[in-house]
């Protein structure tokens, strides 16, 4: 299963999931919705073949890096795909739970928040960059505790239908600036948020459908592997701080937040650029698996991340 096609296998698959979920929490509570989403996480698991095919190979890739059995304590089996499933499922309630601006119950650790502090005093905006690791929706919260406003960058095509099911809360400090419409004239919308002193927000770890700028391959988990060129770009033509920012669920109650700052282009020449966005590639693909060894449950790319079907081999990096 490509890049391309996950999206809209997640759509479909997780819609009816998201709308009774968001009943029974709305009804019943977290805990009586958390046991909902474990039942769905299995029907998933036992009904995605591919899913688990991609889980269970980025799950040995960790095993196999020299930290990965302190990270996992065992060889992976079927049991951990599920608990990987179910990881996912857990962050999507927490989603729902931030969607509705119910943030009461969820307390935050950050660390490096003193990076983000400093751009703030000086009215500086920048690119915040994430994963698919753990729970990008804590960006919520952050942007209130920070008091900064937030765009973020991102395609709806796939997931409007989702998105419509996680409205229900009026947050005027993180807007979606939806890509698929913005057209030629994005740039510039997004150059003046930044002027402004706000944040742009996107993914940088899955290359999607219909994005024509090629991937730059680096370094992750024992392979080198495709990451999208578009947020680096971003930040490169804006010339402006580009951070890290990581979100990972500890319990129900608690999420760790990661502020890391990648640093920004110095020479704006093309060779500069270039050069810029090939080694905070390398940097953001070394951190993203250091997190993913802390975390190793919560990187949710359900799909053939090394295009090892593509290939039929492993590709050394």
């Amino acid at each position: 299963m490509s890049a391309a096609a996950w999206p809209q296998i997640a759509e479909r698959g997780s819609l009816w999931g998201l709308r009774v979920t968001k009943f029974v929490y709305r009804l019943c509570g977290q805990q009586l919705a958390a046991l909902l989403v474990a039942g769905i996480a299995l029907y998933f698991f036992v009904t995605d073949r591919r899913g688990r095919d991609a889980s269970r190979t980025y799950l040995r890739r960790l095993y196999e890096h020299p930290e990965g059995a302190r990270a996992l304590a065992h060889s992976p089996t079927i049991l951990d795909s599920y608990r990987h499933y179910l990881q996912f499922g857990l962050a999507a309630l927490d989603r729902l739970r931030f969607s509705l601006g119910d943030k009461a119950g969820i307390d935050l650790v950050v660390h490096g928040e003193d990076a983000l502090a400093r751009l703030v005093e000086r009215g500086e905006g920048g690119v915040l960059v994430g994963a698919h690791l753990g729970s990008f929706d804590a960006l919520r919260a952050l942007a209130a505790r920070a008091g900064v406003v937030v765009n973020i960058v991102m395609s709806t095509r796939h997931a409007a239908r989702i998105a419509s099911v996680l409205t229900g809360v009026d947050d005027a400090r993180v807007r979606v600036f939806d890509i698929d419409f913005a057209g030629p004239q994005a740039v510039f919308e997004l150059r003046a948020s930044v002027a402004r002193g706000e944040f742009v927000a996107l993914l940088a770890d899955r290359v999607m459908p219909g994005v024509h700028a090629r991937p730059v391959r680096a370094r992750f988990l024992g392979t080198v592997a495709p990451f999208p060129r578009g947020p680096f770009m971003l930040a490169a033509t804006l010339q402006c701080p580009m951070i890290l920012l990581i979100g990972i669920r500890r319990s129900r109650c608690l999420y760790e937040i990661h502020v890391e700052p990648l640093g920004a282009v110095e020479d704006s020449s093309r060779a500069g650029r270039q050069a810029w966005i090939a080694a905070t590639v390398a940097e953001y693909a070394s951190r993203l698996e250091r997190h993913c060894l802390d975390a190793p449950l919560q990187w949710f790319n359900f799909y053939d991340f090394w295009d090892e079907r593509k290939t039929g081999r492993r590709v050394a990096a």
